[in-house]
């Protein structure tokens, strides 16, 4: 089911429906090309801002969402449809009732959020670990592009030993990727002889958004998706939220616990977010 947060796209669909979607893109003969976006609340913030970027999302063929704060802003919106606006300008008993039944339902949201009672998110980690997972036994290719360092050449060593049948291949990528048309076009060169099933692509969020939506149509592959930090987490170079915080939407909290200096980003996630979602509800 396709929904709509702050003016932009995101499918509910659970993980195994999330899949299985995929695995019809890639069984499909004479497939195009199909770009996957995993949004987290900080992605809606800046496309508010970046129209090319909210663009990016409008058109992608699948937006999934990445934590329960996306999960919880669909549901505030279903549950707000049916409080009735007024006319603007107005200060009275009818406006203030409004912005009270407004807040209530943000509050019940809330709850649902405690009680883990919102639907699964589809988290770029999980849906890297699935989907390779699921690359050794159906014989689909990987490719592994970005990451800094040998992010890449390290998750690609890490896969092998978890699926020695597994078809990878990876490339580093460089600083200039996006910026400089020689080095994307050896990218795109290394990509295209390797036809993979499945490229992940780790750049800065949004910038691989905007390198994947640019390049797609000349890219020889199933599916793209654009996964943040995902190879570094993967490979455990910082240690995971514990379960039960992850589960109440509180893998920010343990974020800024553990990475101090990523607070800018969380301030616009968990801040941000909530209030333009409300401030678009009293709209």
């Amino acid at each position: 089911m396709r929904s709509r947060v702050l003016g932009l796209p995101v499918d509910i669909l659970s993980r195994s429906a999330t899949v299985e979607k995929i695995t019809g893109w890639l069984k499909q003969p004479g497939r195009r090309p199909r770009m996957v976006v995993t949004a987290y609340s900080e992605f809606f913030v800046s496309a508010q801002k970046d129209q090319a970027f909210a663009d990016i999302i409008e058109k992608a063929d699948l937006i999934t969402p990445d934590g329960v704060s996306v999960l919880a802003a669909v549901r505030y919106n279903q549950r707000t449809q049916g409080i009735k606006t007024v006319p603007a300008g107005r200060q009275d008993s009818r406006t203030r009732g409004r912005v009270v039944k407004l807040m209530a339902e943000g509050l019940r949201v809330g709850g649902r959020i405690l009680r883990n009672d919102l639907g699964e998110t589809v988290t770029g980690v999980w849906l890297f670990s699935e989907l390779t997972r699921l690359a050794e036994k159906r014989n689909w290719k990987v490719f592994l592009l970005g990451g800094w360092g040998e992010v890449s050449l390290r998750t690609s060593k890490m896969l092998l030993e978890r699926f020695p049948n597994l078809r990878v291949a990876y490339d580093a990528g460089e600083s200039r990727v996006g910026t400089d048309r020689v080095v994307d076009e050896r990218v795109v060169h290394k990509i295209n002889a390797f036809k993979p099933d499945l490229l992940f692509v780790q750049y800065n969020p949004v910038k691989q958004e905007k390198w994947i939506a640019s390049h797609l149509a000349r890219l020889k592959v199933g599916v793209v998706m654009g996964v943040g930090g995902t190879f570094n987490e993967y490979l455990g170079d910082f240690k995971p939220a514990p379960v039960w915080m992850e589960r109440l939407g509180l893998k920010w909290l343990w974020r800024v616990m553990v990475e101090p200096k990523r607070m800018g980003r969380i301030f616009r996630a968990v801040i941000v977010f909530p209030w333009l979602v409300f401030v678009r509800s009293l709209r």
